[in-house]
Parts: C-alpha cells; sequence; structure tokens
C-alpha cells in the first residue's frame, strides 16, 4: 500500500497538465501513487495521460465525460493509497505539499489533513491563503468548528470560508471514505460538490489537523469566469445552501451554524452578481444586467438570510456590499463591483 494516492481529474487541459504532473513528479515525497483520469477529452490530454502511465507510480484511467465529480470517484475507486490527495489538472504544487500533508497526518494519526492556498493570478501574481497560522488539531466536539468553518466563517472573520471549502490540498484517509461509502456528487446536480464532500467526511471522521503550508497554487484560468458564464448560478447556489443547511440540521442545532450557513449564500450572491456584471461588460453587452441582478437581490432565500444578519461587523467591502443586498440597492452595487474590478482585480 502506498502511503498517498493523488487522483488528478482531467478534462482537455492540454495546456496544462504537463505542468501539473510535473509539480508531482519533483514532490519530496516518494511514497505515492498518480492516478490521472481522463474524463473524456477532446483535445490531447487523453494522449499525455498515457505518457505520463508510461511512468513507474502513474495510471491513466479513461472514462465518458461525466464531470469532475464522477472523475475523482473513479480516482477513489482505483486508488491503493493509506490517504488520497485530490488535485485539479490546472494547478501545481509545491515540492513538499505531499510531505507536509502528511506529516502533519500522521503525527495525530488523522484522518484529514487540511492546507491551505496559493491564489495565482493569468499575471502570475500569487495571493497566499493561509487558514491557521500554526498546526491546528480538532477531535471531537471541535470538529464541528471546522465543519461550520468550511461551511463559512463569522461575520468579523476575514475569508468567506475560515477553512476552506475545496477538496484539494487535503489528505482524507481512504478507510473512513470506503467503510462509509462516502461519494462526490456530481456539480451538475450540486454546484459545490466539494463542500458537500467535506461535510459528508467530517460527519465520519474521529481527527483532523490543520496546518499553515499553503504549497497548492490554484490558478484562475483567464476568461474562464466570461466563458464559464452561468445565467441559472445563482440558483444553484440557492440549492445548494439548502442542502448544506439539511446536512448541518440533521447533526446540530440552528444557532450553531446560523453565521456560517447565511455568509456562505450572502458571499455566493456577491460572487455571482460580480460574474454577471463581467460577463455584461467583456462579452455580451445585450445581456439584461439590472434584471439579473435585481432576482437575486428579491430572492426571498437571499433576505431572509440578511435579516438580522450583522453586516457591519464584515470586512469593510463585503459589510458595505451585504448593506446594498439587503436595501435591494442594486444600481449602487453594480456601481460598486465595476470600480472594484477596475482597482482591485
Amino acid at each position: 500500500m502506498k502511503k498517498i494516492s493523488v487522483v488528478v481529474p482531467v478534462c482537455n487541459v492540454e495546456n496544462y497538465l504537463k505542468r501539473c504532473v510535473d509539480s508531482l513528479l519533483s514532490q519530496t515525497f516518494s511514497d505515492r501513487e498518480i492516478i490521472l483520469v481522463d474524463d473524456g477529452s477532446t483535445d490531447d490530454s487523453a494522449a499525455l495521460c498515457d505518457s505520463y502511465a508510461a511512468l513507474p507510480g502513474i495510471r491513466a484511467i479513461h472514462q465518458e465525460n461525466a464531470g469532475l465529480g464522477m472523475a475523482r470517484n473513479s480516482g477513489m475507486d482505483a486508488a491503493s493509497g493509506e490517504y488520497l490527495l485530490f488535485i485539479d489538472s490546472d494547478d501545481y504544487v509545491g515540492p513538499d505539499l505531499l510531505d507536509t500533508l502528511y506529516n502533519a497526518a500522521a503525527q495525530c494519526d488523522a484522518d484529514l489533513a487540511v492546507g491551505g492556498l496559493t491564489l495565482v493570478s493569468p499575471d502570475g501574481k500569487e495571493r497566499r491563503n493561509s487558514y491557521v497560522e500554526e498546526i491546528r488539531f480538532f477531535s471531537g466536539n471541535s470538529l464541528k468548528e471546522l465543519a461550520f468553518g468550511i461551511v463559512g466563517s463569522l461575520p468579523e472573520e476575514a475569508l468567506d470560508s475560515k477553512y476552506g471549502m475545496t477538496a484539494c490540498a487535503r489528505l482524507y484517509r481512504r478507510s473512513v471514505i470506503e467503510e462509509n461509502g462516502l461519494r462526490f456528487v456530481s456539480e451538475r446536480e450540486l454546484i459545490s460538490e466539494d463542500l458537500v464532500f467535506n461535510l459528508d467526511f467530517l460527519r465520519c471522521a474521529q481527527r483532523a489537523v490543520a496546518i499553515p503550508d499553503a504549497a497548492y497554487f490554484y490558478c484562475t484560468n483567464p476568461g474562464s469566469l466570461t466563458k464559464g458564464h452561468r445565467a441559472d448560478r445563482f440558483q444553484c447556489d440557492c440549492k445548494l445552501y439548502s442542502a448544506v443547511e439539511a446536512l448541518l440540521s440533521a447533526d446540530f442545532e440552528e444557532q450553531e451554524y446560523r453565521l456560517p450557513l447565511r455568509r456562505l449564500l450572502i458571499s455566493r450572491a456577491r460572487f455571482d452578481m460580480a460574474q454577471e456584471v463581467l460577463y455584461h461588460d467583456k462579452a455580451d453587452r445585450r445581456y439584461p444586467l439590472y434584471q439579473k441582478l435585481k432576482e437575486i437581490a428579491d430572492n426571498p432565500l437571499l433576505q431572509d438570510a440578511l435579516e438580522g444578519y450583522p453586516w457591519r461587523k464584515l470586512p469593510r467591502m463585503q459589510g458595505l456590499f451585504a448593506w446594498g443586498l439587503k436595501g435591494k440597492r442594486v444600481r449602487l452595487l453594480i456601481l460598486f463591483i465595476r470600480l472594484r474590478q477596475r482597482f482591485f482585480s
């Protein structure tokens, strides 16, 4: 048994795949296998997977296109490692990521090890997101703090998700997944399959650790916000919000998770509105921008989340946006988004 199985879903990423896999081959941690799951690629990604599979410790799986979550499930089924690590094929990792995560997990016999992210913009600028300043252990009752912090954060905290929603940059003990039949849902069913998987996993975990390391490099793909535009994105986020609320309410009292859950929806509304403005300004000037943003602001689920929410405690820019959302000040929100995209993007 290898110590770590690295699962890399691959779909039409011929321009990024070599960077990703080469960063895995450069790891200081050698007791690992790499599983490349070609999810119905139509470019040269499939051939690249096969060429890498000729190297020791790398396997390639090919399947019809089913989406990211289903590709990860296929990789899990093929994995043999003690822990699983998921990496998106357009991202890359620093040479000591596996070493650092595994050592942290082994130190406390953790079922889950959570690392940070370094966000990389198209022009190469980096922004480090470390979720903790020093190693933090979770067990027993404190695991619910980790679960709530993955969903969202308290109003006074800087990041919208205190510990990050992603399934990347973290180790999952494979036996926990197998013994409890855990699987990713399709992103075609729930827009953030990572968040749901993390919550499902934590319901079964006994111990977890979070580390300040941020050697996972999450790359924003230029143009992806406009090319990947979805007119129904906020409706999808509302569906996710309701699904997460159902998961949390099965184990906890509503007052325990109310603020992180509400911040989830408020932050998604902010992101979705910004994407709508970007799409209108960069891709389709005929797009009914005001009407789309008004539909979001008028959404009863969002307005219910904003009701009584202490928006004044949010970081300044986020607080101003929440104030505008609560008052349905759509034209002001459009102006606010454009100014922010101009001066802070």
